[in-house]
Order: structure tokens, then C-alpha cells, then sequence
């Protein structure tokens, strides 16, 4: 189950949703369906409602609250609870993984990572 988020943590995510895309520069089509499908479940957007809308409409609100990077950082500092910190890492790290994670989407997931005391699990590759 999805964690359910408050309406300033919603706000944050999509703030740092807005920073994550302004630092890859552009998204593909199919990072965008990745968005959509996170902000989908994240958001908890009803079906049949329009995700993209939903998710402009987040956007355009976090703008509004958060204009700068300094205000962003601020507002992922005041999230609190580690299950929206984790729900809210986690749709990043997904939307980020889904192309190639640049060094300055890695330095923020790194950044958040910190502040949160996100444990990354490292992988090894399978023997072969």
C-alpha cells in the first residue's frame, strides 16, 4: 500500500519532482509514463482521473510555495515522517532510474539520502 501523503509533503515531492526534471534537462516519453505512473500512486490519483493533470496542477502549486532551490532544500528538511520520506525517495529514485541517472540527479538523491538517513541497499551483480 501506498503511503498517504500530507498536503505539505505532497508539495514537496512535487518540488523536488520540479528540481529533478529542470536537472536532467528534458524527459523522454518513457520517463514521462514513469512519472505518471508514480505520481499515480504516490498522489493517490483516483481512476479515471487524469494523472497529468493531477500531477500539473501539484507542480504549479509547489512553484507557487517553493521558487528557488534554497526554499525546496528547506521544505525537504521539514519532512519529518520516515514513511513519506521513504514513499517520497522512492518515486525519485524511480523516475530517475528509469533513464540514465545523471551526476546532478545522483547528487540530489545523494542529498536527500543524507538528510533523511535514506540506507541505500547495495546490489551485487549476478556471478557470471
Amino acid at each position: 500500500m501506498t503511503e498517504t501523503l500530507t498536503e505539505t509533503e505532497r508539495l514537496t515531492f512535487g518540488a523536488l519532482l520540479r528540481t529533478l526534471i529542470r536537472l536532467d534537462g528534458y524527459t523522454t516519453p518513457d520517463e514521462q509514463a514513469v512519472v505518471h505512473n508514480v505520481a499515480r500512486d504516490l498522489l493517490s490519483v483516483e481512476p479515471g482521473a487524469d494523472v497529468a493533470d493531477a500531477l500539473a496542477a501539484l507542480l504549479e502549486r509547489s512553484a507557487e510555495s517553493y521558487r528557488d532551490d534554497e526554499s525546496v532544500r528547506a521544505a525537504a528538511e521539514a519532512v519529518t515522517r520516515p514513511e513519506a520520506r521513504d514513499a517520497i525517495y522512492g518515486a525519485l529514485y524511480e523516475i530517475s532510474s528509469s533513464g540514465t541517472i545523471t551526476s546532478v540527479e545522483s547528487q540530489l538523491l545523494d542529498w536527500l539520502a543524507e538528510r533523511w538517513s535514506i540506507r541505500i541497499r547495495e546490489v551485487d551483480a549476478p556471478a557470471g
